[in-house]
């Protein structure tokens, strides 16, 4: 039976597996799910096909009607249009909007449901017998079937609201703006992405991120030369073990000269230095509220990507009157554990008091357990003023072979400063502020 595009083979296992990755995600939203599977097929492949083109409405078998109505009431939408920049030929992008646009039509189906008093069976219901959508005919109450397409396009609205943040969600965990590719995706994740978007602040964390410069151009892998190093280019000098193989074309009378004068070309080796993790801890008190505490976890997700940047081991814990649960990833993590983090840092809300000293001797601890040898860099934001025991704390850094960077947020610590390795005032919160951390 076909569905409601051409050139889709809707028996093939591979089609069908795409709208039942649709389906199975719907289902952790809602256990009454009643989408049918070529409805899900149909959803994915308009998005995710540069040009859907609809089956002749004659080839539709009258039980798919409505769904063949509801694709093409889509397809005809100016905002569906819009929301395919962001999914043509990207299965993961694909699968997360689809989800999300049969949910929200499933929420605009049954609020017209409800509100015509068919509680039962929705005159739009995708199970429906459909006829009186071809035909044009009205419901008990004189309104025309053609109100589908109104409730499609609310459907789509809604979806666009939350299409670039499940993006720039895909983008950041996969890596792509810091730089790292990727081999696997998160078609598994499918659900916590879509819980992200429409349940937490994450759209206001990416924001702060989305206006930034490109990451990758801004940290570098710290390096030193080295004559059994890496080749990164070419310079001059006299060091004959790095010699370009194109100058022993010369006659040896002019080597000798080269070498006499340093002007070899030579390959430029270098060694990358081994670093040990980033650990963040973030200040969750009391008067960490509004943009303090949104900036401090859009700075902590920066800096995440610079570990990725890196390949240097993450570590991020919150913190109030006591330290809180300890989420790490190694450098080559895999995107479904980017997007623990990132998930943890959403939805942690700030409230408490503040113990900077505690926080920073269990980031120590933490250190040492997993036996880094590296020299790691330990950044606290905060704005708490409490007194820190500045012996204890500077003993438990040089044990753990870690430095201090402060990021104080609208206030003055003079103990933190005085143990810091870097201190820095953050009096704006703002994309440049982010970025002094970052370089820290």
């Amino acid at each position: 039976m076909p569905g409601s595009l051409k050139n889709i083979d809707y028996q093939d296992p591979f089609v069908r597996y795409r709208g039942q990755k649709i389906l199975d995600n719907l289902k952790k939203f809602s256990m009454h799910n009643d989408v049918q599977l070529e409805l899900a097929v149909d959803a994915y492949y308009s998005l995710y096909l540069p040009f859907p083109i609809l089956e002749d409405v004659d080839k539709i078998a009258v039980g798919n009607r409505n769904i063949y109505e509801i694709i093409r009431s889509a397809l005809e939408d100016s905002e569906f249009r819009r929301l395919r920049y962001y999914t043509i030929a990207d299965a993961f992008a694909s699968v997360a909007i689809g989800t999300l646009f049969l949910l929200n039509l499933q929420e605009e189906l049954k609020a017209e449901n409800e509100q015509q008093g068919h509680m039962g069976r929705g005159r739009t219901s995708t199970r429906n017998k459909d006829t009186e959508v071809e035909n044009g005919s009205k419901d008990s109450d004189g309104s025309k079937s053609s109100d589908l397409k109104s409730i499609v396009r609310n459907a789509v609205k809604k979806t666009v609201e939350h299409s670039e943040t499940i993006k720039e969600l895909q983008h950041f965990t996969y890596g792509y703006r810091a730089g790292v590719g990727h081999t696997l995706d998160l078609d598994e994740d499918v659900n916590k992405v879509l819980r992200l978007v429409r349940n937490t602040d994450i759209k206001k964390i990416l924001m702060f991120l989305t206006k930034m410069p490109n990451i990758n151009t801004i940290v570098k892998k710290k390096k030193v030369g080295y004559q059994r190093g890496e080749v990164e280019g070419y310079t001059i000098g006299s060091d004959i073990e790095r010699i370009v193989s194109t100058e022993l074309a010369y006659p040896s009378i002019y080597i000798y000269i080269k070498i006499a004068e340093n002007k070899l070309l030579l390959y430029n080796k270098v060694l990358y230095m081994s670093l040990g993790p980033i650990y963040v801890l973030i200040d969750k008190s009391g008067s960490m509220d509004g943009n303090k505490i949104l900036w401090a976890k859009a700075t902590a997700l920066a800096l995440l990507m610079r570990s990725r940047i890196e390949k240097r081991a993450f570590y991020i814990r919150f913190f109030d009157s006591e330290p809180y649960k300890l989420m790490r990833i190694k450098p080559n993590a895999k995107p479904s554990e980017v997007l623990k983090v990132v998930e943890y840092v959403a939805m942690v809300r700030n409230g408490g008091g503040t113990d900077i000293s505690k926080s920073v001797i269990t980031a120590c601890n933490d250190i040492m357990k997993f036996r880094s040898r590296d020299f790691s860099d330990i950044i606290i934001i905060t704005d708490g003023e409490d007194r820190i025991a500045k012996s204890l704390v500077k003993k438990s850094l040089a044990y753990s072979r870690s430095r201090l960077i402060s990021v104080m947020i609208m206030g003055d610590n003079s103990d933190l400063k005085e143990i810091s390795y870097k201190y820095l005032k953050v009096v704006k919160l703002s994309e440049k502020e982010m970025l002094n951390v970052i370089e820290a």
